[in-house]
């Protein structure tokens, strides 16, 4: 349960009350869990709350649906029956499940995961110097969605051959001189830098241009400034290049325009 707190809350936000083990996390809990000791530590508790802000619930197969409830003050996981009556937490369910265990997972995940997805991105913080390269940057971007050990990142050889055939059409060569991913596991964030040098046609060095993936967005900069800021939300496959400008899977995107459209064939 703790593992299922973690990985679905994220490092804060939430507090684990754990009755009755003296005052000492097990180190096997910790082990099995795979949770940061640190967040363990800052996060749970061995003694009962002595106040509670909104509902206390209590998970039960046979409860009432977790749909159908406001989000608890308090979710009380109670094998022996005696913390549940003590609190007079009303019984909550979401799957059904024979096992208390599982069945807390998919009550978590309703209380605490379905209601907090973020909304589909509409592009109010996107940018495009210009909007039709932007338009074939973001569909690429989306191609170039991978995921490395459990973390959303871009690959950087995709992304590079995107740039170097937007900026070709201004001129301008671009050779990949470096790729970081940053992770910080314990809060899981992640910050990836792809960078290029940028020649011109006769092979002068030009400048840099810098891609960093960091959040939900991509942001593109070189030596003018930044250039693009494609807003992208992983989950959904849809790309943001422009305000009120989206493409990817249910994002009502347009035809794909031919390459030759977009000033880059």
């Amino acid at each position: 349960m703790l593992r299922t707190l973690y990985t679905a809350l994220g490092a804060r936000g939430w507090r684990l009350h754990l009755i009755g083990l003296g005052g000492r996390l097990p180190p096997k809990l910790l082990a099995e869990s795979r949770v940061p000791i640190s967040v363990a530590l800052a996060n749970i508790d061995d003694r009962v709350p002595d106040e509670v802000e909104g509902p206390v619930y209590a998970v039960d197969p046979r409860g009432e649906p977790a749909w159908r409830l406001e989000e608890p003050g308090l979710l009380v996981l109670d094998y022996s029956g005696g913390l549940q009556r003590a609190l007079g937490a009303k019984p909550v369910s979401a799957a059904g499940l024979p096992s208390l265990t599982y069945e807390a997972a998919a009550v978590i995940y309703e209380f605490f995961v379905r209601r907090r997805v973020p909304p589909p991105p509409t592009g109010e913080a996107a940018y495009s110097r210009d909007p039709r390269s932007g338009v074939y940057l973001a569909r690429k971007l989306l191609e170039a969605i991978t995921v490395m050990d459990n973390y959303i990142v871009l690959e950087p050889s995709v992304v590079v051959f995107t740039l170097r055939r937007v900026y070709l059409a201004r001129g301008i060569y671009l050779d990949a001189s470096s790729y970081r991913v940053e992770v910080e596991p314990r809060e899981g964030r992640v910050r990836e830098v792809i960078e290029a040098d940028a020649y011109t046609k006769r092979y002068r060095w030009r400048g840099r241009v810098r891609v960093v993936f960091e959040g939900r967005a991509a942001t593109v900069e070189d030596w003018e400034g930044v250039v693009y800021r494609i807003e992208l939300d992983a989950e959904r496959r849809v790309a943001c290049p422009a305000p009120g400008l989206c493409v990817g899977e249910g994002a009502g995107e347009p035809g794909e325009a031919p390459l030759g459209a977009l000033g880059l064939g």
